[in-house]
């Protein structure tokens, strides 16, 4: 469910009605866009619809030219903090540590301008467990839009569901949408150079015993039907990234098992759900996952750099 529409003339006004406003810490929400309409009106809108309202937004922008820069100036008031810059200066690594060393709370969320709350508790529940002390960095949990591709509603609910929910590893760690300590940042700043720079901050900050948590009840409307291009692309950095950090040799036969044990798992659900006519597309989506992620492993073992592209939608 989206939250009905609020005028941004309305925010301030919201902000001083909401007994949370002297009652909980201040926070730095951070907001990554390029050209994320029509999502990016509805995220500020649900954001400034939250309970949770002691919080700051900053923004930063990579050359959005379809409207996504003028919602955002609707939105946020504050001209210096706003960042420009141009899309071919957007690697996410320098751009979020550029970002968090310009604010001062002591509380970090990330937001991207994509991932729409879907509620008015989102923030509050969101940071219930490291203001509880209970975590030092919590993750929101993704489910797809309604225009979401069946494979791609799939692998949102396997990732979010009860049996991995539990495990709370780093993995399930994303940086769209999480809050986290500042002294999290500043003892392990995000990677500047390669892919997965979220994955990887994860593992490093797990090694330095900070705990992870993911806030089920915090939710956003959060996909991406990728083109096969743009699903080999991605997943190829993922499986470089997997491999640097993991040390895992890529093997085309335990990928090929895996591939088809995918394959096979994607069938029998697609049956089960009535979406036959999904599964020649999902078995073509599930090779070009796999075959880029052993790509990706194969480029690893062999230190290829992370060339420009790889950060370019």
């Amino acid at each position: 469910m989206i939250l009905r529409s609020m005028e941004p003339s309305d925010v301030e006004t919201a902000q001083q009605l909401s007994p949370d406003t002297t009652a909980k810490p201040q926070v730095a929400v951070i907001m990554r866009s390029k050209d994320e309409q029509p999502y990016t009106e509805k995220t500020l809108e649900c954001l400034y619809k939250q309970r949770y309202t002691n919080f700051t937004l900053y923004n930063i922008d990579s050359g959005s030219t379809d409207g996504t820069l003028e919602a955002i100036k609707n939105y946020n008031k504050i001209a210096e903090n706003i960042t420009e810059i141009p899309p071919g200066a957007y690697v996410p690594g320098p751009v979020l540590n550029r970002m968090i060393s310009n604010v001062r709370e002591s509380i970090i969320v990330l937001l991207n301008a994509d991932c729409v709350p879907t509620d008015e508790n989102w923030l509050s529940l969101l940071l219930e467990p490291i203001l509880s002390g209970d975590a030092d960095v919590v993750t929101s949990r993704q489910i797809a839009r309604p225009d979401a591709y069946f494979i791609v509603r799939y692998d949102l609910d396997r990732a979010y569901g009860d049996r991995n929910l539990k495990k709370k590893r780093y993995n399930f760690f994303s940086a769209a949408a999480c809050a986290f300590k500042r002294e999290l940042w500043e003892k392990e700043k995000f990677p500047e150079e390669g892919w997965g720079e979220d994955f990887v901050w994860a593992v490093r900050n797990q090694a330095h015993g900070f705990r992870f948590d993911i806030a089920v009840d915090s939710v956003v409307e959060h996909s991406h039907n990728y083109t096969f291009k743009t699903l080999y692309r991605r997943e190829r950095g993922h499986g470089i990234v997997h491999y640097q950090m993991l040390k895992e040799d890529p093997s085309l036969l335990r990928q090929g098992f895996t591939c088809v044990k995918h394959i096979v798992r994607d069938i029998l659900y697609a049956t089960r759900k009535g979406a036959v006519i999904s599964i020649p597309y999902n078995m073509v989506y599930r090779t070009v996952f796999n075959w880029a992620h052993y790509q990706g492993r194969h480029a690893g073992r062999s230190e290829q750099g992370f060339p420009q592209e790889f950060f370019r939608e």
